[in-house]
């Protein structure tokens, strides 16, 4: 049997191999054209006829089936047995057409694809390393787990450009039919105010600090809120035993430095990456929103990280521009070898979970009950 992580590992070392040949001296726009394409094609292809892999195609596998044109009416804001209109919609359409729960996957994958493309469209020249950044730091779980996520997210980075020209009336239009994907997508509505103003620099500085204190030394925020917002007994205390089951956050390990380091690099070079593009600014407050995420809710783990999933888009234009803030060649050499090395180290380490094991419809894949057998079977192991 092939060992989980090798599909994984293969598809973004084939990434690598596109964007070395793209990024090559030698390289005119015929390889460059080519390096692009053979990377969109193995990307597309690796996650839109992927099988049931990961955990929550048991939810949507099910729901696809049963979906009803009543739910559009009857979801209210805050519900848990219903899903948003816009996806609902998006499930009917697609049911109507070809009753098939794989053609419906495609079609998400399809969507996000294009809108993904079309945000990084004028912001990354290197379209592979960028689907490289995108798959191994976040992407992962955005395309395969969060179907109504995904919507949203890619829906709000296409919003951007109306947040960079001061368009409100565009902006807050796709963000609120990302929010008809799923209702997270309110988040960014108020960052229309703040996601493009220049922060000084000792600010950012010192947010970072306080993330780092707070997390590293373990203070319980979101406990210590509650107790000052004067919320009774009964509720704290579910709240207190509700971090202590589930609260999986580790000082130092391999995610921290990650963070850490990105940090870092972003102070280190905060003025520059500005001067290198404008719009830079939004990126550099998004890595904030994202620290702040992970670290100021680190007790709750699945809620840091869908909070911090909303902002990690940081990642894959800041990891790109750093690269370009390095004046010495051989630094900027070391670097591009140390974020492919750790991608593929990530990559690996993110996809050994037996629920993970890739399977593609088009090669034959397991069943929906095989799948759910070794999910059940191996959900306490994960």
């Amino acid at each position: 049997m092939v060992t989980t992580p090798v599909p994984y590992f293969t598809l973004v070392a084939l990434l690598e191999v596109c964007a070395f040949f793209y990024a090559s001296p030698s390289a005119n726009e015929r390889v460059k054209q080519y390096s692009t394409g053979f990377a969109i094609f193995f990307f597309f292809f690796f996650l839109a006829f992927r099988g049931f892999i990961f955990s929550d195609w048991i939810t949507y596998y099910s729901y696809f089936h049963q979906a009803k044109l009543s739910d559009v009416f009857d979801y209210k804001l805050g519900m848990i047995d219903n899903f948003e209109p816009g996806f609902v919609i998006l499930n009917l359409v697609c049911r109507a057409m070809f009753d098939e729960f794989f053609f419906f996957q495609f079609v998400i994958c399809l969507a996000n694809l294009i809108l993904l493309l079309n945000f990084f469209k004028g912001r990354i020249d290197n379209i592979p390393f960028a689907l490289m950044l995108y798959f191994v730091f976040g992407g992962l779980d955005i395309s395969i787990n969060l179907f109504r996520n995904s919507m949203a997210i890619m829906l709000f980075l296409n919003a951007l450009p109306f947040l960079e020209k001061r368009q409100p009336v565009p902006y807050f239009t796709l963000c609120l039919l990302g929010a008809s994907f799923h209702a997270t997508g309110l988040i960014y509505l108020p960052l229309y105010f703040v996601l493009h103003r220049k922060m000084n620099r000792w600010v950012y500085l010192g947010i970072i600090i306080a993330c780092n204190i707070i997390f590293l030394l373990n203070i319980p925020v979101v406990l210590s809120t509650a107790t000052l917002l004067g919320l009774d007994e009964q509720f704290s205390a579910k709240l207190r035993a509700y971090t202590e089951l589930y609260n999986k956050a580790t000082p130092f390990s391999i995610g921290y430095m990650e963070r850490f380091m990105t940090s870092f690099l972003v102070i280190c070079y905060y003025n520059k990456l500005r001067a290198l593009n404008k719009s830079n600014t939004i990126f550099v407050n998004a890595l904030l929103g994202y620290l702040i995420a992970f670290f100021f809710f680190s007790q709750f783990d699945t809620l840091s990280k869908r909070l911090g999933m909303l902002f990690i888009f940081s990642y894959w234009i800041l990891w790109s521009e750093l690269i370009k803030c390095f004046s010495i060649r051989t630094n900027r050499k070391l670097f591009i070898a140390f974020v492919s090395l750790y991608s593929l180290v990530k990559i690996w380490s993110l996809t050994r979970l037996p629920s993970m094991e890739y399977d593609n419809i088009l090669f034959g894949h397991k069943s929906y009950q095989e799948r759910l057998f070794i999910f059940n079977r191996t959900f306490e192991e994960q």
